[in-house]
């Protein structure tokens, strides 16, 4: 209760606008009191949704896209420049082709951008996991696996020993271990993370004609959430989302989940903004569906280990020396590029 308190004072006071104020692109915007990403956006792009870029060109600066310290310098990427330059300037070498069982990598399907078999390379997680392990002519001595059942990952494959390592998984905030539930916590004393492979924000979305009764965290109590099998929810915890305020959800995808919503089914669908959008466009569910930007936070996507595998030291290092060195090169700015 007492977080839940906590998080309903902080939503007051981000949600008391900021001062109105033209947002230039290809310069740095300097924060004020009350400002949220989805307003920096409307003012800088006309469109509240395009947050995430933010996000992108400024790793590391922000912890929430609704609660923004005021007198942070934001550097605002035009779009045209988002869509037609290469920020790094790296050319990126083709991917040798992974098969060896030396170091075997879990990973799933159907959460794109990050990860799904109909993207280029596999997606935007698979092609940097791959890049940081061939960096400066690393060997591809490991082979990559898809299993879509994202609630074997942890527990019962990485942790049975039947793979070194998995991805992309989230980091909990450990920090609040004492509200976390267990399947959080497990990760907490259990798992090793890589450095960051990106920052991403996790949101929530509702239907339009729903979105008047939704205001506040309060307005949360007794409502339905939907997150796919095998997802976090430790963001949900922390937040106090849990039960018995909310009922949680969790069918096979992300897809399921924006059907329930629009079948009435569930109140509020969360994952993060780029899978959002993705679904969303899939369905033509524009006109229907609407973001609780206020809810938002920024988490991070990560490799994993087992910290009972005295390998996990040496696998993690080699994959966090790779994800630095395309970072330096400019190699990662490409990537994300490429997918983001």
């Amino acid at each position: 209760m007492r977080l839940l308190a906590v998080f309903v004072a902080i939503f007051v006071c981000a949600s008391s606008g900021a001062k109105s104020q033209t947002v230039q692109c290809d310069a740095e915007y300097t924060t004020l009191p009350g400002d949220t990403l989805s307003a920096i956006a409307e003012r800088a792009y006309g469109r509240a949704t395009a947050y995430q870029q933010i996000v992108d060109y400024n790793p590391g600066v922000l912890d929430s896209p609704n609660r923004v310290p005021t007198e942070v310098k934001l550097y605002i990427p035009c779009e045209e420049d988002i869509a037609a330059a290469d920020p790094g300037g790296a050319t990126l070498q083709p991917l040798q082709a992974a098969k060896s069982n030396n170091l075997k990598i879990l990973t799933g399907s159907e959460y794109p951008p990050y990860v799904d078999k109909g993207l280029p390379n596999g997606g935007f997680s698979f092609e940097v996991v791959e890049r940081a392990l061939q960096f400066e002519g690393g060997q591809a001595n490991y082979r990559v696996d898809v299993v879509n059942d994202w609630g074997s990952h942890l527990k019962t494959l990485l942790g049975g020993g039947a793979y070194q390592l998995a991805f992309p998984w989230f980091k909990p905030n450990c920090d609040y271990r004492e509200v976390l539930s267990e399947a959080s916590q497990w990760r907490c004393d259990n798992l090793r993370f890589s450095e960051p492979l990106h920052e991403v924000v996790v949101t929530f979305y509702t239907t339009s004609a729903r979105s008047a009764e939704i205001n506040g965290p309060n307005d949360m109590n007794g409502r339905t959430i939907c997150r796919p099998a095998g997802y976090f929810t430790h963001d949900l915890e922390v937040a106090g989302f849990v039960r018995p305020n909310v009922v949680h959800v969790a069918p096979d995808s992300p897809t399921d989940c924006f059907e329930k919503l629009l079948a009435g089914e569930v109140d509020v669908v969360s994952v993060n903004a780029d899978t959002g959008d993705s679904m969303i466009s899939k369905l033509k569910a524009e006109n229907q569906i609407v973001e609780i930007i206020d809810f938002a936070t920024i988490q991070t996507l990560h490799v994993v280990g087992m910290k009972a595998d005295p390998k996990t030291r040496v696998n993690l290092l080699r994959v966090n020396k790779g994800l630095i060195g395309l970072r330096k090169s400019g190699a990662f700015q490409t990537i994300a590029q490429n997918h983001l």
